[in-house]
């Protein structure tokens, strides 16, 4: 019987790596805008077969939870260790801001609650640790984390969604001072109040959110205070 001479086994070639994984796909919706990032759009990004996606995402949704946590991972959004208490939490809202502004669209799918990273509920735990090294009861802690962290989310996207343009070319914010200032010119007995506001909306958000901001910390120094028996200065 003749033998068969043994076939040499052939090397498995190598080609170039994926261009598909989790970190990208994430990475390339943080790219688009989270507001932007259909799966099409992605695999477009990525100059892939937009099925091949979803060997490594279920879907939309999918995409934007990882889209955050990647987002909020490389947030730089830690104080220095001797930072006071409120500079630190300024430093925290600052950083929410700058991440919003950064990255359209994730604002509302976290407000809206249709994501929610674990890396924000550990960066949240870890805020409310931080005040608590710094004399904050838990209960106060998580007050004065959840209030601000909220806000910031709050008055960001109420002023995001007037930027967005109207039919008329006009951008939202442009139509909702010109009803304003109408208002104004109509209730002259109110229009310094009324105007108040209209500068308020001209000066632009982040200067209005700053504000709001600032008193609601000098609510929270009086308040912890008074808890810890007046012991403490209140910061101004």
């Amino acid at each position: 019987m003749t033998q068969v001479p043994d076939q040499p086994t052939q090397k498995r070639q190598r080609g170039r790596p994926s261009r598909i994984s989790r970190d990208a796909i994430a990475r390339a919706a943080l790219e688009i805008g989270v507001d932007q990032a259909t799966i099409p759009a992605i695999a477009a990004h990525l100059k892939v077969d937009h099925s091949s996606l979803y060997h490594h995402v279920a879907g939309r949704n999918d995409v934007i939870s990882i889209a955050a946590e990647l987002a909020i991972n490389e947030l730089d959004w830690r104080a220095p260790a001797a930072t006071d208490w409120r500079s630190e939490l300024i430093i925290l809202t600052d950083a929410i801001w700058t991440l919003y502004e950064r990255h359209p669209g994730l604002a509302e799918s976290i407000h809206q609650a249709s994501v929610t990273p674990s890396s924000g509920i550990r960066s949240f735990a870890e805020s409310v640790e931080k005040l608590q090294l710094k004399g904050f009861s838990l209960d106060e802690a998580v007050l004065a984390v959840d209030i601000l962290v909220d806000m910031v989310g709050e008055c960001f996207l109420g002023w995001w969604s007037t930027t967005k343009p109207e039919a008329d070319g006009r951008t939202r914010k442009e139509r909702i001072i010109a009803i304003w200032e109408d208002e104004a010119t109509k209730l002259p007995d109110k229009a310094e109040q009324i105007n108040a506001m209209v500068d308020i909306m001209k000066v632009g958000a982040r200067k209005w959110w700053e504000r709001k901001r600032d008193l609601v910390l000098a609510g929270i120094a009086v308040t912890h205070a008074q808890k810890a028996g007046g012991s403490d200065k209140v910061q101004t």
